[in-house]
C-alpha cells in the first residue's frame, strides 16, 4: 500500500495576506524516509487551478507560499518519498495528500432576472451567468404575485443554471434568483435580484355550472369566473355524447359575464351544456355537462307547514318549494284549502311570495281567525313556470285547530313547612295532559346549606329544583319535599309549570312563594368505635334537641372527612333514635374525622357537626379490595350481628414506609401577544398519583402471598398510608426477590381514581 504522510495542516501565516504555510507529521512506524515532495496550486475564483509551484524536495516538514493577489484558493500537496535500497529499489512507494486553504469569502455579483417559460403545467426558470465567485444558484417562485410557490437551488455548469417545478392552472408566476458562493464550508450569498415578467399558465377548468330556463325557447348557464380567464366558450347540444364527436354542437365564444344566455332552442327538448375558460397561455379543460328540458311542466312542489297543530287566532305559514324540471323559477302558485267540506283557492304571484330567495323557498300566512275549535284545514300547492301551465298538485296536508291550552295552578304563597303542594289543572277538557314540567329558581342570591352540611350560595335566577312528571291526569298535585329540594328561610322563589297536551300544544304558568319557617338547631354527635383488626370504624350518630332529647322529625347522615378537605357520604336518611349504627369501611389511619348532618324532614333546613378526631395511630399500608360491608342496627342488650359489617381482601404492610405523591393538573397556558405571561386554563382532571414502597422479611410468607393475590386483581383498590391519605386507585405491584436477601423490597405504582365510600 502506498505511503501518505500522517497528517497535514493549512493555513494563513499570521501577520500576512498571502503568505501560506503547510506542516505536516508521518507515523512513527514509516522508516527509511528519504524526504518530501511538495507541490502548490491556486485558482482564481473559476474552479480552474493553476500550479503556482512545481512538485520540489525537501526534507523538512514544513513548506512556504505566497499567493498570487487575484488567487481566492490555495491547495498543497505532500508526498513521503522513501530510500532507495542497494540494488536501487524504494523501500516503499509514496502518495500525495492534499489540503486546500479559502481565502476570505467574496459577496458573489447579484444576478439579472432569469428566462421563464412554462409548457404544460411546467416552469423552466433559466439563468446565464459567467460572474466570478458564483457557483450556485437559488430560484424563487413567487405565486399570483404574493405566495412563495416554490424555491430550489441549481449548480452553475458552463455559464448555466436551471431550475423547474410544476405548477398549477389558473395562476400567475414570477422568478428571481441570487447567486451563492461556496466559501470554505459555507454559503456566501448575493442579494435577490430582479423578478422576471409574470407567466400565465392557462385557466383553472370552470366547475358548478347551472342551467335553466328563461323561457320556452332560451337558456342561462350560470358559472363561477376562473382566475386568468380573458373569455369563455360556451358549448351546447341535444346530446350528451355528441361533444367532442359530431358536428350537431353549436357554441358562444367570447363570453365575458356569467350567465350566458342561449337563445332559439327548440322547446319541449333536453339540452346539454358545457363551459370552458381561455386566456393567452391556451383553454381550460371543458367543465362538466349539465342539461335542462325546457318547456316543460314543473312536478309537484314539496311542502311543509311552521305547524300542524294551531291556536285558533293564530297564523300559519305555509312553505313549498317550486320543483321545475327545467331549472326555471315559479311564475306564481295556486293554494287550494278546504275547510269543512268548502274548497276555496289562493292565487300567489311573485310580488306576493314571502320569501328572501322566491327561486327557493315560497311561503304564505295563512290566517286562522274565525276557524273553530276543533276545525281541520286541508291545504296542497301547485306552480307554475315557464310554459305557463299548473304542475301537478302537492301532496295534500292538514292541521289541525285547537282551542289554546291551559293551566291553573293552586297553591300557597307562603312555605311553612313541607310537604309544599302545587295543584295544577289543564285545560280544555277537549286535550289531554302528556305531562307536567315543574322549575324553581331562587328570586335573589343567598346563602343555603347543602347535603354535606357546607354552606353554598345561590344565585339568584339559579335554578334549584326541576322534574317532569308523565301523568294524564289533572288535576295533579305536585308536592315539594324537603327530600327533593333545598330551600333557605326568609327566601322567595318562583315556580314555573309546563304542561304538554296530547295535541302538541303547551300551557305555561309562574308565581311565586315565600319561605317562613322556624329554625332549629340540633346538636349533633355520634360514639366512634375502631375495629384496629379489620381496619373499619363503627358510628353510632344521633342528635339532640335543647332538652337534650332525641330530635323528632329529622334524619341524619354521616360524611368521612378527607385527607384533602373533601367529604365522602357514608349513609344518609337515618333515623335518629340511637340505635343506628353504620360502618365505615376505609377510615384514615392516622385519625378518623367525621361530619353528622341533621336534616329537617319538615323544612328541609340542615345543620351539622364536625367531630373531634378519633385517634387510630396505625402505622400501615393498607389495601383493601373486592370488599362488601353493611349497616346494621344494635338491638337491646345484644351486640351480635347476623352478618359482618365488613368482608373482603386486605393486605397490612407492617414495614418502614416510603412514599412519593405526583400531581399533574389538567393546565393550558397560553401565550398571547400583549401579555407578559401566560394565561392558565384549568380543566378537572388532577392526575394524583403516588409511589409508595416498604421492605418485607422473606419468610413473611402470607403477606408475600396477598401481595400476588393484589397484583392480578382486576379492579380498584382502597389504599391508605398512616400520614392519612386515602382513596380509590389503580395498584401495580412490583416484587423484587433477590435469592441472597433475607428481605424483599415491595413497591405500589398507584394512580387515584374516581370512587365513593
Amino acid at each position: 500500500m502506498a505511503k501518505k504522510v500522517a497528517s497535514l495542516t493549512i493555513g494563513l501565516q499570521t501577520g500576512s495576506d498571502r503568505l501560506i504555510y503547510a506542516t505536516w507529521t508521518v507515523a512513527s512506524t514509516l522508516k527509511n524516509i528519504s524526504g518530501y515532495k511538495v507541490a502548490w496550486y491556486y485558482h482564481t475564483g473559476d474552479s480552474v487551478w493553476f500550479v503556482g509551484q512545481e512538485a520540489s524536495d525537501t526534507t523538512l516538514k514544513q513548506s512556504t507560499y505566497t499567493a498570487p493577489s487575484n488567487a481566492v484558493q490555495v491547495k498543497v500537496k505532500v508526498k513521503p518519498v522513501s530510500k532507495t535500497k542497494s540494488s536501487g529499489a524504494s523501500y516503499w512507494t509514496g502518495a500525495y495528500t492534499e489540503k486546500t486553504y479559502l481565502f476570505a469569502g467574496t459577496t458573489p455579483e447579484t444576478p439579472s432576472a432569469p428566462t421563464v417559460t412554462i409548457e404544460d403545467y411546467k416552469l423552466t426558470a433559466r439563468l446565464d451567468t459567467t460572474a466570478d465567485y458564483t457557483d450556485r444558484i437559488e430560484f424563487q417562485v413567487v405565486k399570483d404575485d404574493s405566495t412563495v410557490f416554490s424555491t430550489g437551488i441549481s449548480s452553475v455548469t458552463t455559464g448555466t443554471a436551471s431550475y423547474s417545478c410544476s405548477v398549477t392552472a389558473g395562476s400567475d408566476y414570477k422568478v428571481r434568483c441570487r447567486a451563492i458562493n461556496d466559501y470554505n464550508g459555507s454559503a456566501i450569498y448575493s442579494d435577490w435580484g430582479d423578478y422576471s415578467s409574470n407567466v400565465t399558465t392557462v385557466p383553472n377548468s370552470v366547475t358548478s355550472i347551472t342551467a335553466k330556463a328563461e323561457s320556452s325557447t332560451s337558456v342561462s348557464v350560470t358559472f363561477p369566473l376562473v382566475s386568468n380567464a380573458e373569455s369563455y366558450t360556451v358549448e351546447y347540444t341535444t346530446e350528451k355524447y355528441y361533444f367532442d364527436s359530431s358536428n350537431e354542437v353549436q357554441s358562444l365564444t367570447g363570453i365575458t359575464a356569467s350567465p350566458a344566455y342561449v337563445t332559439g332552442l327548440d322547446s319541449g327538448q333536453e339540452w346539454w351544456f358545457r363551459v370552458k375558460a381561455v386566456n393567452t397561455s391556451g383553454d381550460s379543460g371543458w367543465s362538466d355537462p349539465v342539461s335542462v328540458i325546457i318547456g316543460s311542466d314543473p312536478e309537484a312542489p314539496t311542502t311543509w307547514s311552521s305547524t300542524t297543530s294551531a291556536i285558533t287566532g293564530e297564523t300559519v305559514t305555509l312553505y313549498w318549494v317550486h320543483n321545475s324540471e327545467d331549472g326555471s323559477k315559479s311564475k306564481q302558485a295556486q293554494i287550494e284549502l278546504i275547510l269543512n267540506g268548502t274548497t276555496s283557492y289562493v292565487v300567489v304571484t311573485n310580488d306576493d311570495y314571502d320569501s328572501e330567495d322566491e327561486e327557493l323557498t315560497h311561503s304564505y300566512t295563512l290566517d286562522l281567525s274565525g276557524y273553530g275549535e276543533g276545525a281541520t284545514v286541508y291545504w296542497r300547492v301547485r306552480t307554475m313556470g315557464v310554459t305557463d301551465t299548473y304542475g301537478d298538485w302537492s301532496v295534500q296536508r292538514q292541521i289541525d285547530v285547537y282551542a289554546p291550552a291551559t293551566l291553573m295552578l293552586t297553591y300557597d304563597s307562603t312555605l311553612t313547612s313541607f310537604p309544599y303542594n302545587i295543584v295544577a289543572t289543564a285545560g280544555p277538557s277537549s286535550q289531554t295532559p302528556m305531562c307536567y314540567t315543574v322549575t324553581v329558581t331562587a328570586n335573589s342570591t343567598h346563602e343555603t346549606t347543602n347535603e354535606f352540611g357546607s354552606d353554598v350560595t345561590v344565585n339568584a335566577g339559579e335554578i334549584v329544583f326541576s322534574e317532569t312528571y308523565y301523568t294524564s291526569t289533572t288535576p295533579y298535585t305536585i308536592a315539594l319535599s324537603a327530600d327533593n329540594v333545598s330551600l333557605a328561610n326568609s327566601q322567595s322563589y318562583t315556580v314555573t309549570v309546563t304542561v304538554a297536551t296530547d295535541v302538541g300544544l303547551t300551557a305555561e304558568t309562574s308565581f311565586s312563594f315565600s319561605v317562613e319557617w322556624d329554625d332549629v338547631d340540633y346538636d349533633a354527635d355520634a360514639g366512634i368505635l375502631i375495629d384496629k383488626d379489620k381496619m373499619v370504624a363503627y358510628i353510632s350518630p344521633f342528635a339532640v334537641d335543647e332538652d337534650d332529647n332525641y330530635a323528632d322529625g329529622v334524619t341524619l347522615s354521616v360524611y368521612r372527612r378527607e385527607f384533602d378537605g373533601t367529604f365522602t357520604e357514608i349513609a344518609t336518611g337515618l333515623e335518629n333514635n340511637g340505635s343506628i349504627t353504620v360502618t365505615d369501611p376505609h377510615p384514615a389511619l392516622d385519625y378518623a374525622r367525621y361530619r353528622i348532618v341533621v336534616k329537617s324532614t319538615t323544612t328541609g333546613a340542615m345543620s351539622y357537626d364536625d367531630l373531634p378526631g378519633e385517634p387510630v395511630g396505625l402505622p400501615y399500608i393498607v389495601m383493601q379490595w373486592d370488599e362488601t360491608w353493611s349497616t346494621f342496627n344494635y338491638e337491646d342488650g345484644d351486640d351480635e350481628r347476623e352478618e359482618p359489617a365488613w368482608s373482603g381482601s386486605m393486605v397490612k404492610l407492617l414495614y418502614n414506609i416510603d412514599t412519593t405523591e405526583e400531581h399533574s393538573q389538567d393546565v393550558s397556558l397560553v401565550e398571547y401577544i400583549g401579555r407578559e405571561h401566560p394565561v392558565s386554563y384549568y380543566g378537572t382532571q388532577k392526575g394524583e398519583t403516588a409511589t409508595w414502597s416498604c421492605v418485607i422479611v422473606k419468610d413473611d410468607t402470607d403477606t408475600l402471598y396477598a401481595l400476588r393475590r393484589l397484583a392480578v386483581y382486576q379492579g380498584d383498590v382502597y389504599v391508605r398510608n398512616p400520614s392519612g391519605v386515602g382513596y380509590w386507585a389503580q395498584v401495580t405491584v412490583s416484587i423484587s426477590d433477590t435469592h441472597a436477601e433475607l428481605t424483599i423490597p415491595v413497591s405500589f405504582a398507584i394512580t387515584r381514581v374516581e370512587g365513593g365510600m
